[in-house]
């Protein structure tokens, strides 16, 4: 588990997943002995959506995300299998749609029903990945 995680989960323990509770994050960070990188850690947690700054200095709260990403380290599920399927079907549109747009000159310089016929195929397998990639994100 990384330091950003590490944080988040012990936000949410001293929360109690309760993203209405805020939490002097400065304090926090200290504890675990992570104060020297204290603004990276917030800028990135924030940045992230993990947290939400309040109108009192170094005062954070969990936010919902925040919690279901501190859940999900908990259980081990570091969301690195899920990330790397999303890049797989992300690249696998991009390739569709290079093929897809050389189709679609082929077909602009030499007009035929075969060559449509290609482009309309090639359209439903398109629309099917990105169905596949929404579906999954």
């Amino acid at each position: 588990m990384d330091v950003y995680h590490k944080v988040l989960v012990k936000l949410y323990e001293v929360t109690g997943g309760r993203d209405t509770q805020s939490i002097d994050f400065k304090d926090l960070v200290k504890g675990l002995g992570f104060l020297g990188n204290y603004n990276d850690i917030t800028q990135n947690l924030s940045g992230q959506g993990w947290i939400a700054e309040t109108s009192k200095a170094n005062y954070v709260k969990i936010t919902h995300w925040g919690v279901k990403e501190a859940q999900k380290s908990l259980s081990g599920d570091s969301g690195a299998d899920e990330t790397a399927e999303l890049k797989k079907l992300a690249n696998r549109l991009r390739e569709e749609t290079k093929q897809f747009l050389i189709m679609v000159e082929e077909l602009s310089s030499d007009v035929s029903k075969e060559k449509f016929a290609q482009v309309e195929k090639k359209s439903t397998e398109l629309s099917a990945a990105i169905a596949k990639l929404k579906q999954s994100i």
